[in-house]
């Protein structure tokens, strides 16, 4: 037995919170039902540490960079699946919701939400007017479930999509933070011994001249240049920052970016099955949730986030028009891998395009996986012996001066 904690609401719909032993969560769910309870949420107290801080790590996030963070937009949809699972009207669900959010700001859009439908709106309306919060993507989910009258199948389908791209984004950023901190410290070790250690020999070797080897001179030139013109590295840094911005925000800038990245050695490769599968699994989830393929193809266009691959679709949209079906075009527009058009022409055959769309992108996500896993394996090494290499030029450099003092007619 474990001590478990829950949301839920009774008959009425008002909120009730508590906690209660049982074998599992699926026990303790049998029992909220069986004392009248529709359950929203439950965990093991264990479990609640790891919550209450990535819960406080989520709203800083929020505050600090004002968009709703994907952990409490994961679970806004899991909670409204539940309530709506349970058959609770979604006005009713909504304001339930909206009075057991601890993230404020994701509790005002959830009133909101709520406000839309009682004015009349639909829930897809509604969240079409917090673009910061539900993308297209979701957006047109929900209208698709609202019209088939499928939300429920919906909602389960957007929870799984969330968690997937959230798992993804948070592996690879933790596959890159030991990385990152070996540059930063090898950096820092390199930085402070130009800057304070080689001007110590740069004075014993003042009166050597010309008699100092070529590495020993070129590394008191270097000091001497970072220590008088240190602030040319930052403002290199922000000028070129403040150019890529600024030229990001024209719409040829943002594609010759968008190209650049395909076309980077190793990594573009890597970049665009990640393109691909994002694409692939955004038409799979809007095809299994009813819409239809062009619309689906549209809508799954405009969240690849690379503007070289989106209008390869416009393509692939014209083809599907013509009757030509997805895999043919997908395979001469060339951007797209090979094996893409291959199974995607199974599924088509097969009557099961959805589920092959959602598989191939499962194959892309593994794939990509297991590559930069194995690239950061051999990064590692690389920046160790990088950094290696530079402070082994630094020591030598001076060891040659010291050694050549011998060399010195006195």
């Amino acid at each position: 037995m474990a001590l478990y904690t829950y949301h839920a609401t009774d008959m009425s719909g008002k909120p009730v919170r508590g906690s209660m032993e049982a074998r599992d969560e699926g026990a303790l769910v049998a029992r909220l039902q069986e004392m009248g309870y529709f359950p929203i949420s439950v965990g093991r107290v264990e479990d609640r540490g790891v919550g209450l801080a990535g819960g406080a790590g989520s709203y800083l996030r929020g505050l600090l960079f004002g968009r709703i963070p994907d952990r409490d937009l994961i679970n806004f949809t899991e909670q409204l699946y539940g309530l709506v699972e349970a058959g609770l009207p979604i006005d009713r669900a909504l304001a339930v919701l909206a009075d057991i959010e601890e993230n404020q700001a994701l509790e005002g859009i959830i009133r909101k939400l709520h406000g839309g439908l009682r004015d009349g709106g639909s829930l897809a309306d509604s969240m079409a007017k917090h673009p910061g919060t539900f993308s297209d993507t979701y957006v047109s989910l929900v209208r698709a479930g609202e019209a088939s009258g499928t939300l429920e199948a919906v909602l389960m389908r957007l929870r799984s999509y969330l968690e997937e791209r959230r798992r993804i984004r948070e592996e690879i950023v933790s596959a890159l933070i030991y990385p990152a901190i070996l540059v930063a410290v090898g950096g820092g070790a390199v930085a402070l011994m130009l800057l304070f250690v080689v001007p110590r020999f740069a004075l014993i070797f003042a009166d050597m001249g010309g008699a100092l080897p070529l590495p020993t001179r070129a590394l008191l030139w270097l000091s001497r240049w970072l220590r008088g013109y240190w602030w040319v590295v930052p403002a290199f840094a922000a000028t070129a920052g403040l150019v890529l911005a600024y030229g990001l925000r024209t719409d040829s800038g943002r594609l010759w970016l968008d190209r650049l990245r395909l076309r980077v050695p190793v990594t573009g490769m890597l970049y665009s099955k990640v393109v691909a599968a994002r694409f692939f699994r955004t038409l799979g989830i809007l095809l299994q949730s009813g819409l239809p393929l062009i619309e689906a193809l549209r809508i799954a266009r405009d969240t690849m986030g690379n503007r070289a691959m989106a209008g390869e679709v416009d393509s692939v949209i014209e083809g599907v028009r013509r009757g030509r079906g997805l895999a043919s075009p997908l395979k001469e527009s060339g951007r797209f891998p090979p094996l893409s058009a291959h199974m995607l022409s199974v599924g088509e055959e097969a009557g099961n395009l959805d589920e092959m769309l959602v598989r191939l992108a499962g194959i892309y996500e593994r794939d990509v996986g297991t590559a930069v896993k194995r690239l950061l394996a051999l990064m590692e090494p690389a920046i160790i012996l990088a950094m290696a290499v530079l402070v082994g030029f630094i020591v030598v450099s001076l060891l040659l001066a010291v050694f050549s003092l011998n060399d010195i007619p006195m």
